[in-house]
């Protein structure tokens, strides 16, 4: 007899849940799960494993030496910081602060090369970060080292969430074009993801998607932005669909307390929230008492004073980017200065990060939408930095720098396809506005969208761009 499946409604078996899917998915599903199964017993994912597990416990003083070892191979093997190269001891703060435009300008100079010119041997591949707060940025990596990082601080959260093994994941991140609905992922533990975009009733394949699989398949962790499983959840509820994850991980915004409930109704789990950034990777998560630790053997935090309050900016070196080190990286995010927490968890600890708000864009037709579709193309488009603005419903006001001509065309070709896709009276349309100013937080963070505008509370629309 199978074992019931905790996480569904009904009393099905895990086995009635998959054979709940329509038969093309179940047939997905099976195949996919057939090859976890067979890669799982491969001599490659156990030297993976053995290798993520030695490293899972905390250890402050390899972090130490991580960073002596960054510290020296970019000051002798950096162009960029070829003006260090002479000092007999360095610390961190001889490093200059690095911004996303110092990444994106020098990316050349960053590159750590021996007396000859050449790379240290290496596979090495080029990542690009997503660009949703800008134009994205490049960077250098090699297969070694590029994805442990990552790799090991999700080994310590599942650890921290008691997720089992091998399971089932809801993806509800920002997806690529072309994403399978299903795909297996080996690292740092081997799940099935069901990648679904942010839930939207009037995207006809969107609401397929969540008919097909949501209630159908038990889940084992929910993770996505904030704001997406905060509209999953309403989702399940207004259905009486029954999800028992064992973890539920948000990230990329601020999760509201509202939004905390919300998810907690729906789910029966508490939410633990991810900060990452595309350049340093995964650097911290929540605890049970909902503060921020950092795990400062992989990625060192520095949050200093911001004005005459306790909040500061996060500055974060990521400790295993020797191929092109990423040093005192100005996140552009704040948070309280750091605390003590009783709660057993180590590392740098702050009560939590500021300044990641919701930041919905308002259609003309009143409807709320996700803003990084638009974000994206905005950064595809190849546009230098840029601000929207947002002071009444349907109009967005884009602040751009650099030459205005270029922009404006750009701008164009996008509300083409903003008009093409909305139609009339519904979405919202660029205005290009590129002799204003950008604006800034009191605290001088400057924000991607600024958002004047009351936000009707519905679940945002993402089907589109």
């Amino acid at each position: 007899m199978p074992a019931q499946c905790r996480r569904c409604p009904a009393g099905r078996t895990k086995e009635g849940c998959v054979l709940n899917l329509p038969s093309d998915l179940a047939r997905d599903f099976h195949r996919l799960r057939e090859r976890i199964t067979r890669k799982a017993s491969s001599a490659w994912f156990r030297g993976k494993r053995q290798e993520i597990e030695s490293l899972a416990p905390y250890d402050p003083g390899r972090g130490r030496e991580r960073l002596d070892h960054l510290l020296a191979t970019a000051s002798k093997q950096v162009p960029y910081y070829r003006a260090l190269r002479d000092r007999e001891q360095l610390s961190l703060s001889d490093f200059p602060l690095t911004r996303k435009n110092d990444l994106r300008e020098h990316f050349v100079d960053l590159i750590s090369r021996d007396a000859t010119g050449r790379m240290a041997p290496g596979a090495f591949y080029l990542a690009q970060t997503s660009g949703s707060t800008g134009q994205p940025v490049t960077l250098l990596s090699t297969a070694e080292a590029g994805g442990l990082s990552n790799n090991v601080i999700r080994e310590r959260l599942s650890a921290f969430l008691g997720l089992p093994d091998r399971g089932t994941a809801l993806n509800l991140g920002l997806l690529f074009p072309g994403t399978p609905l299903f795909q297996p992922v080996m690292l740092p533990r081997p799940y099935l993801k069901c990648n679904l975009r942010g839930y939207d009733p009037h995207a006809p394949g969107i609401v397929a998607d969540y008919e097909a699989v949501v209630g159908r398949i038990p889940i084992d962790q929910i993770a996505g932005s904030s704001s997406r499983v905060i509209a999953l959840a309403r989702y399940c509820l207004d259905r009486g669909i029954v999800l028992r994850p064992h973890g539920v991980v948000a990230s990329h915004e601020h999760m509201p307390d509202s939004g905390r409930r919300l998810i907690e109704e729906a789910f029966g789990c508490p939410v633990t929230m991810l900060y990452a950034t595309s350049e340093t990777g995964y650097a911290a998560f929540e605890c049970s008492r909902q503060r921020m630790h950092f795990q400062d053997d992989f990625v060192l935090p520095e949050i200093g004073p911001a004005g005459d309050d306790e909040a500061g900016e996060v500055v974060v070196t990521a400790l295993l980017s020797t191929p092109m080190p990423v040093i005192r990286y100005v996140t552009g995010d704040l948070a309280p200065r750091p605390v003590d927490c009783g709660c057993g968890l180590p590392g740098t600890v702050t009560d939590g990060l500021l300044g990641r708000a919701r930041t919905s864009l308002v259609g003309l037709d009143g409807s709320a939408y996700s803003p990084y579709a638009l974000l994206a193309a905005l950064a595809a488009a190849g546009l230098p930095d840029f601000q929207v603005v947002q002071n009444e419903p349907g109009t967005l006001d884009l602040v751009t720098a650099g030459p205005a001509e270029v922009a404006a065309a750009r701008v164009r070709d996008i509300n083409t396809s903003l008009e093409a896709q909305f139609g009339a009276l519904q979405g919202f349309r660029l205005r290009h506005r590129p002799h204003h100013d950008f604006q800034f937080t009191a605290s001088g963070k400057r924000n991607p969208v600024v958002q004047h505008l009351e936000l009707p509370d519905t679940t945002e629309r993402s089907g589109y761009l």
